[in-house]
């Protein structure tokens, strides 16, 4: 039985938008321009979004913010732009609020709306970036603001793939090699930052009404599959006049990338902590993880890709 057929979802009806992310299909009652367009071509989707009522409080519900409820596989976000609710990391719920755009509709639904649709699901999310090269993916974690997006933006320009963009899902457990599933087909950066790589923020969408952030669409082709993880780079700004890399082992890798978990908070409250915790130890132990200590200035997203490319290119590292 599917998780769809689980929550008592109908998933014959091939009417609705399609669309692939996270190495799922997803059935959409909406347009979701920053998902990579699939075909309608008779194959069962692995998530469905509807429109629908959302009743204020969940059953047996735990409060987790005040905007986010968890009551087991199922996940409550009240949000400016309306209801979101999450069942069995299959069926996502949207109950708008008069007059909300669907701009604004999407800026929550892409965002915690599908990290808590990670949490529910087998998969590691962590908030970074990561992009495609010969050796395999390359992922980089750290704090709003830190420059994940730029460093994105900026590799792109130079004709690399973008896999991932502020939620990266990773497939990590002991036995398998890890693996990034690409996500949204969107790198989202703020008006000084696409300043800085020479994009018009003016030709591009925002991401929301009252936002100054946009997002700049990921070009070429897709990744066909998961991509196998190379390494990790933990992001820390503020830190280095010089960009300075130092491999981080054990403990300290394992507490990088639990810090990283994309809303980790669900996760615990979903009962997930310790299989998240799991995962970060088997990614720690397979893949190595780097801290990427810098100073943020105008030249550092130029700056920071020569010495990550320099670096990676140095399989001895």
């Amino acid at each position: 039985m599917t998780r769809l057929q689980e929550a008592g979802i109908e998933t014959s009806d091939p009417d609705g938008h399609w669309y692939d992310a996270f190495g799922l299909r997803f059935r959409t009652a909406m347009a979701l321009p920053e998902l990579t367009p699939d075909d309608a071509d008779g194959r069962p989707p692995d998530v469905i979004i509807a429109w629908g009522g959302i009743p204020a409080r969940l059953p047996q519900a735990r409060d987790v913010a005040p905007s986010m409820q968890v009551a087991g596989d199922d996940f409550l976000l009240d949000a400016p732009a309306g209801r979101y609710r999450v069942r069995g990391g299959a069926a996502i719920t949207i109950d708008p609020r008069p007059g909300a755009s669907d701009r604004d509709i999407r800026l929550y639904l892409l965002g915690t709306v599908m990290g808590a649709l990670c949490h529910q699901r087998a998969v590691l999310p962590l908030h970074a970036t990561a992009i495609d090269t010969a050796a395999g993916a390359v992922a980089f974690a750290g704090p709003s603001g830190a420059g994940k997006s730029t460093l994105a933006a900026q590799f792109q320009q130079r004709g690399g793939l973008v896999l991932a963009d502020d939620l990266c899902a990773v497939q990590a457990d002991s036995e398998s090699p890890p693996t990034v599933l690409p996500g949204l087909a969107r790198i989202k950066l703020w008006r000084d930052s696409l300043t800085q790589i020479g994009q018009p923020a003016d030709l591009l969408g925002r991401i929301g009404e009252d936002i100054d952030k946009f997002n700049l669409p990921t070009a070429g082709a897709r990744a066909p599959g998961p991509r196998v993880l190379d390494r990790l780079y933990i992001l820390r700004p503020d830190a280095s006049g010089e960009v300075v890399v130092r491999r981080l082992g054990g403990p300290e890798a394992v507490s990088a990338l639990v810090a990283n978990i994309y809303r980790w908070p669900l996760a615990a409250a979903m009962g997930r902590g310790a299989l998240r915790f799991g995962q970060a130890v088997a990614l720690a132990g397979r893949r190595p993880v780097f801290e990427l200590a810098y100073t943020h200035d105008a030249a550092t997203p130029f700056k920071l890709l020569d010495a990550v490319e320099r670096h990676w290119a140095d399989r001895r590292s």
